[in-house]
């Protein structure tokens, strides 16, 4: 028999591997502050306090590095509380304000949102790359730093977005312009305090503290905010929000508020990205200095004036009064219809019982005439 030749074994040589694109994450902030000669310093306004350490502010005099300050999220707070954080920390370094790229919508704003994604998409993007090009006429590279979750990345996409420019993918280097150049890995700063921030970040970690949960939100949130989202009658601001909460849901354990089921509640909340909140500004100079109109300009028809409610503590009560009405007055017509239903099933059993005694007597008649 012929005996069929085996193809020889061809042997190949493996491929260089292909240069991958490097990843954004977030490296110590100490390495971006040795790489780069201007720092951007995001902050989440909701919470500024929370967002700022001293240590590392005084480590950046220090070493002559140019610092500016990006208040990120300028949308999610009234404009008076981004006025007064403006003016604290734009007498430290020059300041600017961001639109966030996460609106937090209530149910009655629900029918603007088509018109609130096409607003303001590179919010406060423009006077921040003009102030950048003017520092200098020498090359200088800009990193951006910050605590965790507060918008590094969000600015650094704004940023290249406004130039027209994307990531480079062989390097942590994007040219803006012929003397600047931005850094893509941000630098991460740890907190040296523990907020509402922290909690938003952990969620996961709070679900086995919740009671945590409850005093975080009593300091970030005013007293007309938590009547108007909770609907809640007249109580004691902070202490009482958590017995106001267990009595409007209905949240008892053997007969006491249950603190811990708030504060799940609370975090459901904070999940579903229904609940506003921030921390006014003790701080704030008298006659200090308010957001210019050329930063404020894109993002104007997303701030809102004053508070989350312009009424009276007994006006308030009043619109919750009003729907605790309407909600009782829905409860009394499902009663009605219930006893009505109830009413028409006992004259059917009625009329069974009737027609099964006269039966009986038609039956007792016959064995009488038998």
């Amino acid at each position: 028999k012929k005996q069929k030749k085996k193809n020889p074994m061809v042997v190949t040589k493996p491929k260089a591997p292909t240069p991958q694109a490097v990843a954004a994450k977030s490296v110590s902030a100490h390495v971006t502050i040795s790489q780069c000669d201007v720092l951007l310093w995001v902050i989440d306004i909701r919470n500024p306090a929370e967002c700022f350490c001293e240590n590392m502010n005084s480590e950046l005099t220090s070493d002559n590095k140019s610092v500016v300050f990006v208040l990120n999220k300028v949308d999610l707070v009234p404009k008076s509380v981004a006025n007064q954080w403006y003016s604290v920390y734009s007498s430290k370094a020059p300041t600017f304000v961001l639109k966030s790229t996460e609106i937090i919508l209530t149910e009655c704003e629900q029918i603007i949102s088509a018109l609130k994604a096409t607003l303001a998409r590179f919010g406060g993007a423009k006077p921040l790359l003009a102030h950048l090009k003017q520092m200098s006429s020498e090359e200088k590279k800009v990193g951006v730093i910050g605590g965790p979750q507060v918008g590094k990345s969000s600015v650094i996409s704004t940023i290249l977005k406004q130039c027209g420019r994307t990531k480079a993918k062989k390097s942590t280097e994007t040219k803006l312009s012929e003397n600047l150049r931005l850094v893509t890995v941000p630098g991460l700063i740890e907190r040296e305090c523990n907020g509402i921030l922290d909690v938003l970040n952990n969620m996961h970690q709070y679900m086995n503290y919740p009671t945590e949960v409850v005093t975080a939100l009593t300091q970030c949130i005013s007293k007309q905010d938590a009547m108007f989202h909770f609907t809640l009658p007249e109580y004691d601001h902070p202490k009482g929000l958590a017995d106001a909460l267990a009595v409007r849901y209905n949240l008892y354990f053997q007969k006491d508020p249950d603190h811990e089921a708030v504060g799940r509640l609370i975090l459901k909340q904070f999940r579903d990205k229904k609940l506003k909140f921030y921390v006014a500004c003790e701080e704030a100079p008298a006659g200090g200095a308010s957001i210019p109109e050329d930063q404020i300009q894109d993002v104007h028809r997303l701030l809102f004036d004053g508070d989350a409610l312009k009424l009276n503590s007994s006006e308030l009560n009043i619109v919750i009064t009003k729907k605790e009405k309407k909600r009782g007055n829905e409860m009394d017509i499902d009663e009605e219809d219930e006893e009505e239903m109830g009413s028409s099933d006992d004259e059917e059993d009625y009329e069974e019982e009737d027609e099964e005694e006269d039966e009986g007597s038609d039956f007792d008649e016959e064995e009488e005439m038998s």
